[in-house]
């Protein structure tokens, strides 16, 4: 299959570098200053950064990602938008197309370094919000650590996305995504369960991300397996999934309510 853009060297690789290490530098500055600016100020500020404030920079560190990425793909890379890995497997593009072909697969990792650290931060000050949780039990509390510990191993994976390229070897490029689909809206699912006070609008939202998540992460299995006379799930169901998975894994961080400790319990233990 054809890799879908010609490789660049020399001077064009070495501009698109340098460029995306400014973007890099532009916008990161800027997303950790905007969700953490109070702490940058007064860094004995009490309480610290909540749990929802680190998953919400983590998503505004990816979606910097995405922008860097998109520059220097339309830019610099010469990628054939018709005919590369992803359309080849998939009959679409997805965002990850942004992530695939020089000079962004050497920016993109930068950037994916602050996403996960973001995202072990998020996974760190929940699991010290669940401890709080008195009212839970303890199956709950085991799964919810479960779905943290596994939102933090996902998201080191995801590392090989980006490491590996779709024309090497499309399972270990599309693995970690498939759980990174999963892992993401299950926190919200755990978080749902965690709040007594829960809404019937909260658990429609929780569970339809949840469900579409797994939708997309069929189709996606169903792509890599490659059957014969059906190589993936028609586009015209497929794509909307994915646009849909992706702006419901985009705000769902600003959207979903976090689950409340209750004051007793602050002072429990």
């Amino acid at each position: 299959m054809s890799t879908g853009h010609v490789e660049l060297a020399g001077l064009e690789l070495t501009m698109g570098i340098l460029t995306g290490l400014v973007l890099f530098v532009i916008l990161e500055t800027a997303v950790l200053y905007f969700n953490f600016g109070p702490w940058f100020k007064k860094p004995n500020l009490s309480p610290g950064p909540s749990p929802e404030r680190y998953i919400g920079a983590a998503i505004h560190s990816f979606v910097a990602m995405v922008v860097t990425g998109g520059i220097l793909t339309l830019v610099f890379s010469n990628l054939d938008f018709e005919n590369n890995p992803i359309t080849n497997w998939y009959g679409f593009n997805n965002i990850c197309i942004l992530f695939d072909s020089a000079p962004s697969t050497y920016i993109s990792p930068v950037f994916w370094f602050f996403v996960a650290y973001l995202i072990v931060r998020f996974a760190v000050e929940d699991t010290k919000r669940l401890v709080q949780m008195q009212h839970i039990s303890s199956r709950l509390r085991s799964a919810s650590y479960a779905s943290n510990v596994f939102l933090v191993i996902v998201a080191a994976a995801f590392s090989l996305c980006l490491a590996v390229a779709p024309e090497d070897n499309m399972y270990l490029h599309t693995a970690p995504f498939i759980g990174l689909v999963v892992a993401f809206p299950l926190i919200f699912v755990m978080h749902c369960f965690q709040d007594p006070n829960r809404t019937n609008k909260y658990i429609v939202a929780a569970g339809l991300f949840m469900t579409v998540s797994i939708v997309k992460s069929c189709f996606l299995i169903i792509a890599l397996i490659q059957f014969e006379g059906f190589r993936h799930v028609p586009v015209s169901i497929a794509q909307p999934v994915d646009v849909f998975w992706t702006l419901m894994a985009l705000s769902a961080p600003f959207l979903m309510p976090p689950p409340k400790i209750i004051p007793t319990e602050q002072y429990a233990n």
